[in-house]
């Protein structure tokens, strides 16, 4: 009877985890500043890295999966409040894949939070494998509506928003440490 309240418990902490960190998605993708070529500036990167972060694998790519489900279903969650399929077939879809695989891969391969090594870990899975996860389905998802060659979308799309997601992932490490240390309380 004790192990069973507890693999209750830790199920409901999973689930609420997972459920909050879509919303944390939902709430944060849709505020965007738009650029000249139809890609907005947002905080998607960010939610999506912290949550790959603090979440496990699975539980990182189910976050990721029900925001896009709610998205393509007509809540207008993506960036600059567009929701539907549409959306993932526009200039910004391939970047909407890109974050699903990125969830995945970056918290599969952060490693365990054991100490001082930790936030360089995060900083170097995070640009290392997240930002090539989220940006080569966002060139192809590019090149693909607009038309543009491979080096021409990479430089619309890396040079202009690069730099600032480096900054975002850096922050979104720096934001998982405490996090993680309050949810290992409550794990």
């Amino acid at each position: 009877m004790g192990k069973s309240k507890i693999n209750i418990r830790q199920t409901t902490i999973e689930i609420t985890q997972i459920a909050v960190c879509a919303a944390l998605l939902c709430v944060l993708s849709p505020l965007s500043i738009p650029t000249a070529f139809n890609i907005a500036f947002t905080l998607q990167v960010l939610a999506v890295i912290l949550i790959a972060l603090i979440l496990k694998p699975l539980q990182a790519l189910a976050a990721q999966v029900i925001y896009t489900i709610i998205g393509i279903i007509g809540l207008p969650v993506f960036a600059g409040y567009q929701s539907g399929f549409g959306a993932i077939m526009g200039p910004t879809g391939g970047f909407i894949i890109g974050f699903i695989i990125a969830s995945f891969f970056v918290s599969l391969l952060k490693g365990k939070d054991n100490g001082k090594w930790t936030i360089v870990r995060y900083i170097l899975t995070a640009v290392i494998i997240g930002i090539p996860c989220i940006y080569l389905p966002g060139i192809l998802g590019f090149m693909n509506f607009s038309g543009k060659d491979f080096a021409t979308s990479f430089k619309l799309v890396a040079a202009t928003f690069i730099s600032v997601d480096l900054i975002k992932c850096v922050a979104a490490s720096l934001i998982a440490l405490p996090v993680n240390a309050a949810l290992k309380k409550i794990r």
